[in-house]
């Protein structure tokens, strides 16, 4: 039995422990904090035991290796954390402060009204994104190094191209001031031609159902520990996987050819094979004790791949003391209008029934400010000046302002909007530090910029017993991600042993021909393949007019 040490006890992590234990390895997870789940953990800490979550999760219909995974971790006797602990899909909706909110009733169709797009703004739209899911190497070299929130922008108008841009931190999860053309296209043609279907047994809110293309986001039915890490550890545990919380990595011991040990402090740790699963700021700080680890390559790239810093998302809670209703189920609100590009979900709305939601709460919002650089509207401060205090007026400001979001509340609670009910409090996630440096969180968060696509490092280093997962690693996911984690975890234990399966995602046989046409013209420096197909078109009617 080989020994397998693993740093990092977040999604990518427990996947690694998970594949390779069942598979009879001895599995040992040190975790520099006392709990796991990494970005997605949640926490109950204030005297009234409201939950509170680092952030906004969701989980998309192209989810394959997070729901396959999912299915073999036991939620109860009565089944897994796929069956049990995931809701149906939310209902996506842009809500703007001075116009109505628009959902995704229709499909393609309803993209125009969403974002308030004219018909030529959306044949616009359209023609780029279609050129970004037609191209391969084009898009991770040339577009991935393009703002897209600046590309679309000579295509749109005010309106539309400031309320398209507002959902890339809901739903890409990143800043829209630094997410790529790259990122942003291969998300949305993942999302819009994924093929698998993952079947959803019947439960208390209906018959049994499927997610499939273009389908809602799934969120769990309870905090993110208590309804999947808790049960994942103690699943893990009885697999014979050990633990060991409070012990960060602090230096690797390389002699040159391969990792001898590793250090927690004084604490020598010595195994077969180490597996890296934690941020990569972190990451960076650690090969950077030791030069000639650090100048490996795929070891080389995390200087270059954290260059732009953490990236800002902060969470935060909205305690109401009444009940509030919403006339669809699953309302997941996006302000299009908020400065601090904030999205919304009442989490009673898929929490099972039994779920606390703290002393005298009876409806509890989930929050997240996705960006920091743009000035609020009261005290035109960026989230990254704001004090604590300053944050919270403006995150209750950009949401009653929000008319769309009054508007569907009144309609569901007769007549009564959203100023009327008692904000019990607003809370933070708790690891945020606001300070006259600027706001600091104690884990970095990383995501994909139009400066770090190049250098993702692969998940098999030069280091034959050197290992890494995350979703900050070159995936099929290619975003940092539930699944982009959880497909990291399953290719670096595949590295290990070959038994370990991992599900690809799925390209569309049309576009696969196309970016493998547009590969060719990017190597003599031709025109893009749609572009080139117009300009073919056009060549071939002007030249029929003329004969």
């Amino acid at each position: 039995m080989k020994s397998i040490i693993i740093f990092g006890a977040g999604i990518a992590g427990l996947t690694v422990a998970q594949e390779l234990s069942l598979l009879g390895y001895n599995v040992s997870v040190y975790e520099a904090t006392d709990q796991p789940g990494g970005f997605f953990r949640s926490s109950r800490i204030s005297k009234d035991n409201m939950p509170s979550e680092y952030s906004w999760h969701g989980m998309g219909p192209w989810y394959h290796n997070a729901f396959d995974l999912m299915q073999h971790i036991p939620f109860s006797e009565k089944g897994s954390i796929y069956d049990l602990a995931l809701s149906r899909p939310v209902d996506f909706g842009i809500f703007p402060d001075t116009d109505k909110a628009h959902f995704y009733d229709n499909g393609l169709k309803s993209i125009p009204k969403m974002f308030r797009m004219n018909k030529l703004e959306f044949v616009s739209w359209s023609y780029l994104m279609l050129k970004t899911w037609t191209s391969n190497n084009r898009s991770k070299i040339k577009y991935a190094k393009l703002n897209a929130a600046q590309a679309w922008k000579p295509l749109l108008k005010d309106k539309s191209y400031k309320t398209w841009r507002s959902c890339f931190g809901p739903w890409i999860g990143s800043d829209w001031s630094k997410v790529s053309l790259h990122t942003t296209g291969d998300f949305f043609r993942k999302q819009l031609t994924t093929k698998a279907n993952h079947h959803h047994k019947a439960d208390q809110d209906g018959p049994a159902w499927t997610q499939g293309t273009g389908g809602g986001w799934l969120l769990f039915k309870g905090p993110s520990s208590e309804y999947w890490f808790d049960p994942w550890v103690k699943f893990l545990e009885e697999s014979g996987v050990r633990f060991y919380w409070g012990k960060a990595l602090t230096k690797l011991d390389f002699d040159g050819t391969t990792i001898i040990s590793a250090f927690c402090g004084d604490e020598k740790i010595q195994g077969d094979m180490y597996i890296l699963a934690i941020n990569p700021f972190i990451t960076a700080d650690i090969l950077s004790q030791t030069p000639a680890l650090e100048s490996k390559d795929e070891l080389k790239l995390f200087k270059p791949l954290t260059q732009d810093g953490p990236h800002t998302q902060v969470s935060f809670r909205v305690a109401f003391s009444d009940e509030i209703k919403f006339p669809r189920k699953r309302t997941a609100v996006v302000i299009s209008d908020s400065e601090f590009n904030l999205t919304l979900f009442a989490e009673e709305q898929v929490w099972d029934k039994g779920v606390d939601l703290g002393q005298n709460i009876k409806s509890l919002w989930t929050g997240t400010s996705c960006i920091s650089s743009v000035p609020g509207r009261i005290y035109q401060k960026p989230v990254h000046n704001c004090t604590k205090e300053e944050f919270i007026e403006e995150v209750k400001a950009q949401i009653l302002s929000c008319g769309a979001l009054n508007e569907l509340i009144k309609e569901a609670n007769d007549g009564k909007g959203i100023a009327e009910f008692i904000i019990i409090k607003i809370e933070v996630w708790h690891e945020w530090n606001f300070s006259s440096e600027g706001i600091k969180s104690l884990q970095p968060k990383w995501v994909n910029t139009t400066n770090n696509q190049e250098y993702l490092p692969a998940q098999k280093t030069p280091v034959s017993n050197l290992f890494l997962a995350g979703a900050h690693t070159n995936t099929q996911a290619q975003v940092w991600s539930i699944e982009g984690a959880v497909e990291s975890g399953r290719r670096a234990a595949h590295m290990i042993d070959e038994r370990v399966n991992v599900l690809d995602q799925y390209r569309p046989f049309w576009i696969k021909s196309l970016s493998k046409m547009d590969d060719i013209l990017y190597s003599i420096k031709a025109p893009q393949i749609i572009d080139s197909i117009f300009l073919s078109l056009f060549i071939l009617t002007l030249w029929h007019l003329l004969d």
